[in-house]
Order: C-alpha cells, then structure tokens, then sequence
C-alpha cells in the first residue's frame, strides 16, 4: 500500500470520526476483520488504565474481553514489553495461557478470527497505545516489514486522534471541564449542582454541552474522551 498516500489522508482528517473510518477501510484493504486501540492516559500504571479508542471486533468477544482479560491479557503484556508489532500465529504455542486468556481465544475463533497482529504505538514520551488488528485466516505469509507497516498505520492514527482530541476538548468552557472532573469522580447531576453552586437543571445543559462537543453518547464516554484529551 502507499503508506505516503495513507498519512496525507490520515492529516487531513477533519475529525474524529473521518480519522475512524480512514482506519477501517485501510485495514479492510488490508484483509483485517477487526481492529482495536486503546490509549494509556499519562500516567497510567497499569493494563486496567486503559481508555478504549476504537474497536470493530464484534460484542461478544469486546465483552469477554472486557470481563475477564482486560488486565491480564498475555498477547498485549508480550506486546508492550518487548516494545514492537507481535503476530500471535508466531507466539501463540510460547504463550502461557490462563483459563480466561483460552476463552478469549476461543470466542475470537468462533466469531471467525484466526490471527492477528497487535502492536505499540507511542504518540509522545508517556503517551502511549496498543492496537490489534485481526485476520479470519492463519497469515504466515506476514513479513517482519508487514508488521512494522501495520504498526506505522497504526501509529500515524494514534497521532492524528490525539491531536483532534485535544482540539476537540479544548472547545469547552472552564465550567463545563468543572462538571467533567465531577463526572470522572462519580459525582451525581445533584451533587454536581451542590459542589458548583448552581440548579440541577444548569448541570444538566453543561451534561448535555459536554456530549455535544465531545462527540458523544453518554457520561462514561464523555469521561473516557476528556481523559484521553486532557493527557
């Protein structure tokens, strides 16, 4: 593929949502039946800090996944530290697998996915993200500058989703990031209103701007979008 081609069009991306779908074609193109990302916000210790960017892989694998091997996934610890692409048909036989690692494995293979390749992606020093993309066929016929492709892919789209996120946040006023933060903290729409002096009904017009700016369904997602931004 032109990789050239594919970063003028990653740039020129207007928003989130034209940068995900870039994404989604290319891997189609690829053969990919799947991809994921997630994003490590600054600071983040632990596999479980994760933040979800994008996924395509069907539900009920994401919900397996989500349940049980979110921490501890095996492919994702080979990933992150050994700090380059890793294509699991090479590994699958060294990996020692727990019970919820071989459950996972086996809802992908029933929602027909045989390989994959998944990889690190590093926007900054701190910033960082691991991605996945999957196959629905065994692929020995990657090549060691396949999987530094996929994982240049990859990288540029990291970049590009956090500079529009970053831009996309900085859209809200000092009050709506004050009903954020409570958000991130649990708060309730009373609470808020109790902890910023003002109507329940004014916090939820803020609730209502943030979704709107931030591109958003509901309060986890706008929380998850204004962590990933604010790193």
């Amino acid at each position: 593929m032109d990789i050239s081609a594919y970063v003028d069009d990653v740039v020129a991306a207007p928003d989130i949502r034209a940068l995900n779908q870039l994404l989604v074609k290319t891997f189609d193109g690829l053969g990919a039946r799947a991809i994921s990302g997630f994003a490590f916000p600054f600071g983040g210790s632990s596999a479980t800090d994760r933040i979800p960017i994008i996924s395509t892989f069907p539900e009920s694998v994401q919900t397996i996944y989500r349940a049980s091997l979110l921490g501890n996934d095996p492919v994702m610890l080979a990933t992150m530290s050994l700090g380059m692409p890793v294509h699991f048909l090479k590994i699958e036989d060294s990996l020692h697998l727990t019970q919820s690692a071989e459950a996972f494995i086996e809802a992908m293979r029933e929602a027909g996915l045989r390989d994959g390749v998944t990889t690190p992606v590093f926007a900054k020093p701190g910033a960082y993200g691991y991605f996945s993309a999957a196959f629905d066929r065994p692929r020995p016929d990657l090549t060691h500058a396949d999987l530094r492709r996929i994982q240049i892919l990859f990288s540029e789209y990291f970049f590009r989703y956090r500079e529009l996120n970053v831009r996309r946040s900085s859209t809200l006023s000092k009050r709506e990031r004050e009903v954020l933060v409570a958000i991130v903290n649990n708060k309730s729409n009373s609470e808020i209103a109790e902890l910023l002096n003002v109507s329940e009904h004014t916090v939820e017009t803020y609730v209502k701007r943030c979704l709107a700016k931030l591109d958003v369904a509901n309060r986890t997602q706008a929380a998850l979008q204004f962590l990933g931004g604010s790193a």
